[in-house]
């Protein structure tokens, strides 16, 4: 398709050139040099050139249309829940998504007034417990005590401890996304790195965080710890030492995925929800893909890659080259 878009363009331009030139200009004697100079060489090179289009398009159609192009990224239940199964972050709605077998589950951690962590993502209770505390204004087990509310379910908030020892005893990988603020201790990520960071590791789990500091800290001083730097929105390529970027999906595309893959960094997007964006997600290659709704990712991912569908490869291909050409027409 590409390539056709460039012969026709290249068509269009040398049919409006010769309707520019006037036809006494080109004199018999004109046309027999030309016709001279191309000779046989000219020929051949248009046969080759069809030759190499024809096996292109054979090629896309053996490697990409049977799915032998498309990446199978992580399933990441973002905060712990799919499609409203729980409360986010807390044990109940962890217990349920882990039955699906996301390949991570992604939670958010605080800083308590006593320096503990406990997993929650707002900086104030009040949208899920109606207190207008933030957690550093409560100790660990003041935290304990506290019952969120959402999507028709409760339950109590957890320290990191046990929502770890809860995830190890099923086997399920997580995503700890560290969470801070101004009023932060200025020993919180050491707090966080002497209590978790081997046991992160042990457990093959994984970390991002929105602070750049705070991943240049895990990078330099737990190197082997991996830590993926979050960004809410791209306009320029990072040059980071992360192992991976976690990009918002709505400015996330293939140019990006590329660059970090060139830098032999991973590409998580989020917070992917309809299977419209999840399969454009795929079409760019990401290496993860973190959602509300679990089970439609995983069933998108299953679906595209054990019966893929001509049309909708083709759709997605075809969006890709509007993509291409309105960001084209930008630049």
């Amino acid at each position: 398709m590409i390539i056709g878009k460039v012969v026709l363009g290249a068509m269009g331009s040398i049919a409006l050139l010769l309707f520019l030139i006037e036809p006494d200009q080109l004199s018999s004697t004109t046309k027999a040099t030309v016709k001279r100079h191309h000779g046989g060489w000219f020929y051949t090179g248009i046969s080759v050139t069809g030759v190499l289009a024809l096996a292109l398009l054979i090629l896309f159609n053996a490697v990409y249309l049977k799915g032998a192009l498309d990446s199978q990224p992580l399933a990441i239940s973002h905060r712990g829940v799919d499609n409203g199964n729980g409360v986010q972050n807390t044990l109940p709605a962890m217990e349920r998504t882990a039955k699906e077998h996301p390949d991570y589950i992604e939670i958010d951690v605080h800083e308590t007034k006593d320096n503990q962590f406990i997993v929650l993502h707002d900086e104030n209770l009040k949208q899920l417990a109606g207190i207008n505390k933030t957690p550093k204004q409560l100790t660990l087990k003041q935290l304990q005590r506290v019952v969120v509310h959402e999507n028709g379910h409760h339950a109590h908030l957890v320290s990191l401890n046990q929502y770890m020892d809860a995830a190890e005893k099923r086997g399920q990988k997580l995503i700890v996304e560290i969470k801070t603020t101004k009023n932060d201790s200025r020993a919180m990520l050491t707090n966080f790195i002497d209590r978790y960071a081997q046991r992160i590791i042990a457990h093959h789990d994984r970390v991002h965080s929105l602070n750049y500091g705070v991943i240049t800290g895990l990078r330099r001083r737990v190197p082997h710890l991996y830590a993926s730097f979050i960004l809410p929105y791209v306009l320029v390529f990072p040059k980071t030492d992360a192992n991976a970027y976690t990009f918002e999906e709505t400015t996330l595309d293939d140019v990006f995925v590329d660059a970090a893959h060139d830098d032999h960094q991973a590409v998580w997007a989020w917070t992917v929800n309809d299977a419209d964006s999840m399969e454009q997600m795929m079409f760019i290659g990401v290496d993860g893909i973190i959602t509300d709704n679990l089970s439609l990712l995983q069933n998108t991912i299953r679906t595209h890659d054990d019966h893929p569908s001509y049309a909708e490869r083709m759709q997605f291909f075809s969006n890709s080259l509007d993509n291409i050409s309105a960001q084209s027409e930008v630049d």
